[in-house]
């Protein structure tokens, strides 16, 4: 049997029921995705490592997969599915679970192993970097051609740079498509394109921060920020997380990680908030809410319970979770089944709970387990073990009974003695030592046998201790021994049930989130968005999620975006006029559709997306070194090469990060590229300080553009914001307003405007007079006539010279 570690520098070794050797792929963490996370991941949540061991078998062109999740206790198996030799459905794989092992019989194909073992992201890095592309320049330094990478993909991804390192040496070990060629040809790599899943809505993590889908902050708690501790601060996720349960915030995490474009599902998910938010359900809420809050994560409480290691707590987890499922699935059953979660719920909720119930109830203690602090066994569970206890709980009087018939037998300078009990030594006698017992010879007694001398208490043991250790034995130990028995078959008989526990779990935990949503659209007024095939986004009354609930009273806005009315908007308007508002409500609106959420709008007919590009806010890379506009760049570059029909792309300020003339032309480089592609433009929004674009007309005339601004009144001098937006255009961006409410001094804003009002009139710009400026004025003026009135032919050059230029530089004239 043999084995390799192949990442990390441990081994792990194993060999199947044939003796058939096994080679171990070993990550120690580094297949770990550096997010979602985790943010995820993880993510006051309670996110738990989980540690996933898989299991890996290609064989005549089909790939089996099973894995193991140490957090749930489970087996996942993969039924076989076709995999051809580029293993790009392995990789897929990879990037969805992050294994922490991976395990292949040592008989595998080496393409596959080999394929793994180049999982190094620094290698992988160097390969992509190696690619030629045709659009890369010969001339190209490495600088320059990592920076033209990172426009392609990011190197944050570390997965996918790994899964990508992977893929190019297959392709040049394998010489796909050029086995015929020399070996001086390359494989041919024309361009590197990402795509998405057919069911998902795609986010990258700029996307998450830029609409403040998350936000993570340090925990107000010094202990907690000591320990890496962190809190959702004020973001989407937290203002609609209302979740009773942990495992309900966490099944919400996973659904705002991964919005969906199936219909059905999210039509199912509707139809549940829609039934929670009638009035007339009240009471059905009420009651599942108070149930949810019961609901404990009872994975791993299963999971001790087959390790034998449960405690008291653990079982009154398990006993409220049960108890109220049961519940739940009753309120539940009552319901009408034409709501999908109702029905998969009376489904699922079956007799097994009413079973596992009663068992616990009926056997386990719970009172006296407590005051204990290990599992007890209630009365009339076991006819045995009663007969035990009322033996164990009469032998109090007993031994004082006992004890006072051996004082009468023992010598009259002994005034007290006690019966006593001590696991494995049994009953002993105990007897105070007097003043002249100082040797072990002092204690011998007729009748008794010395044991040992604790405390100055000497223990005997005498003939009638002796009839109590054969009568009774060791009765506490018997007792212990027979509970823990009894509590081992329940545990198995619950653990027979597992798997309808987990499902119950996962919908109690789904359920929990539904009720979440209901919560939320109750709470802010949502409504009921029509998700349809169509390409269409239209929203009447629009309101920010977030925005909302910070300011009061906010100003909704229409949105509508498609082929008859124009699919790219082009906003302008005054600084701090709503801009960057409108754009993130749009995208949040469109979000929360695809979440199978309520919106926060009158109405709204949202058409599916496939993904959603941001250019918003330019956050710093911690692989390659970047400047901000390089980063603005490579976001928008993004969205070009990628955004599809279906795509909604969010655009605020670009080209703000450099030349005014080069930004703007960059900036319609990309609108004009978008809005070339006619019915195949994304939806656009963009938000813009360029007003030229408008006046001199550099964008193309297209029924797909449309110029929107943020109307503003301006009376007495004072700019008044009305958030509205309407169909135009900004005549300035009013930053002189804006400065003088921020409290920049009025001379600097004074001076501000005129020298802006030069500018627009292509006049030249003077320093401002002062006392200084009108004394030199004077003395080249001076200069000058001087110089005119003087004869060049009889006049002395050198002492004009001397006598005006010369002392006018030094300052003595």
């Amino acid at each position: 049997m043999s084995s390799a570690s192949i990442f990390g520098n441990s081994t792990v070794s194993d060999s199947n029921n044939n003796g058939e050797s096994m080679e171990t792929v070993e990550s120690s963490g580094e297949m770990d995705s550096t997010s979602i996370n985790e943010v995820h991941r993880v993510m006051p949540d309670t996110a738990e490592n989980e540690q996933i061991y898989m299991s890996l078998l290609w064989h005549n062109g089909r790939l089996g997969m099973a894995y193991y999740d140490t957090e749930l206790t489970q087996v996942f198996l993969l039924l076989d599915i076709v995999e051809s030799d580029d293993f790009l459905f392995l990789r897929r794989i990879l990037r969805q679970f992050h294994p922490a092992c991976i395990i292949l019989s040592s008989k595998q194909d080496d393409r596959l192993v080999q394929t793994l073992r180049s999982l190094d992201p620094d290698i992988c890095k160097r390969r992509i970097l190696n690619l030629d592309l045709p659009g890369i320049p010969d001339h190209y330094t490495d600088s320059e051609k990592t920076l033209y990478f990172s426009s392609l993909i990011s190197f944050d991804n570390i997965t996918t740079i790994r899964a990508t390192g992977g893929l190019l040496k297959y392709l040049e070990k394998m010489r796909i498509g050029v086995e015929l060629e020399e070996a001086s040809v390359r494989v041919p790599v024309m361009d590197l394109k990402v795509f998405t899943l057919e069911d998902q809505v795609a986010l990258d993590d700029t996307a998450f921060s830029a609409l403040q889908i998350f936000q993570r902050e340090a925990h107000p708690s010094v202990y907690k920020v000591g320990q890496g501790g962190a809190k959702e601060g004020l973001s989407l996720f937290g203002i609609l997380n209302r979740c009773k349960s942990p495992i309900g915030s966490r099944k919400l995490r996973l659904w705002f990680l991964r919005p969906i474009r199936d219909l059905d599902v999210i039509r199912q998910r509707q139809d549940a908030v829609e039934f929670f938010v009638n009035p007339r359900n009240m009471e059905v809420v009420s009651t599942l809410t108070d149930c949810m809050k019961n609901i404990r994560n009872i994975t791993p409480v299963l999971k001790r319970m087959y390790q034998a290691q449960a405690t008291v707590i653990d079982w009154q987890a398990l006993y409220k979770t049960v108890y109220h499922a049961i519940y739940i699935g009753d309120v539940c059953r009552i319901q009408p089944q034409t709501v999908h979660i109702f029905r998969r719920i009376n489904e699922a909720f079956k007799d097994d709970l009413h079973r596992i119930a009663n068992l616990i109830n009926k056997i386990v203690d719970f009172e006296e387990s407590k005051l204990v602090g290990r599992f007890v066994v209630k009365p009339n569970v076991d006819a045995e073990l009663d007969n035990k206890k009322r033996t164990y709980n009469g032998l109090p009087d007993f031994m004082t009974k006992l004890a006072a018939e051996e004082l009468e037998r023992l010598s009259d300078d002994i005034q007290e003695c006690n019966v006593i009990y001590l696991p494995q030594l049994g009953y002993l006698l105990a007897i105070p030592r007097l003043d002249y017992m100082q040797t072990e010879e002092d204690f011998d007694m007729s009748g008794l046998e010395f044991v040992f001398l604790s405390n100055n208490m000497l223990h005997y043991k005498s003939e009638r201790t002796r009839e109590l250790d054969v009568l009774l034995g060791d009765t506490q130990c018997e007792i212990t021994d027979q509970e823990t028995a009894i509590m081992h078959n329940l545990q198995n008989a619950i653990l027979e049930s597992y798997r309808t526990l987990t499902e119950v779990q996962d919908l109690c935990a789904e359920l929990d989130c539904l009720l979440s949503l209901a919560a939320s659209a109750t709470e802010f007024n949502y409504v009921k968005p029509s998700v349809v095939t169509e390409d269409v986004i239209d929203i009447k009354g629009g309101r920010h999620p977030i925005q909302e609930v910070c300011c009061s009273p906010f100003v909704p806005n229409d949105t509508l975006s498609n082929q008859s009315y124009g699919k790219m908007k082009v906003l302008t308007g005054p600084n701090a006029s709503g801009k960057s508002v409108y754009l993130k409500q749009v995208a949040l609106i469109v979000y929360l559709a695809h979440l199978g959420s309520f919106v926060p709008a009158e109405s709204a007919v949202i058409g599916c997306v496939d993904r959603i590009f941001t250019r918003i806010r330019s956050l710093d890379s911690v692989s390659v070194g970047l400047s901000t506009f390089m980063i603005d760049v490579n976001q928008m570059s993004e969205a070009l090469r990628d955004a599809t029909a279906r795509s909604i792309v969010v655009v605020d300020e670009f080209g703000k990060g450099t030349e005014l003339v080069d930004g703007m032309a960059l900036l319609c480089a990309c609108l004009s590229f978008w809005i070339n592609k006619g019915k195949s433009c994304p939806h656009t929004l963009v938000s813009t300080h360029f007003h030229s674009i408008i006046h001199q007309q550099l964008l193309p005339e297209s029924p797909m553009l449309k110029f929107m601004t943020m109307d503003s009144l301006t009376e007495e001098g004072e700019l008044l914001f009305l958030y509205q937006l309407v169909e135009g255009h900004a005549r300035s961006s009013y930053a002189s307003h804006v400065a003088l409410q921020a409290g920049l001094p009025e001379e600097i804003v004074k001076r501000g405007r005129e020298v802006s009002e030069l500018i627009r009139q292509n006049k030249p710009v003077y320093a401002i007079d002062t006392a200084d400026t009108e004394t030199h004025f004077k003395r080249s003026e001076l200069i000058v006539r001087k110089f005119l009135n003087l004869d060049l032919e009889t006049e002395d050059l050198e002492g004009f010279l001397r006598d005006f230029v010369l002392p006018t530089s030094e300052g003595k004239l």
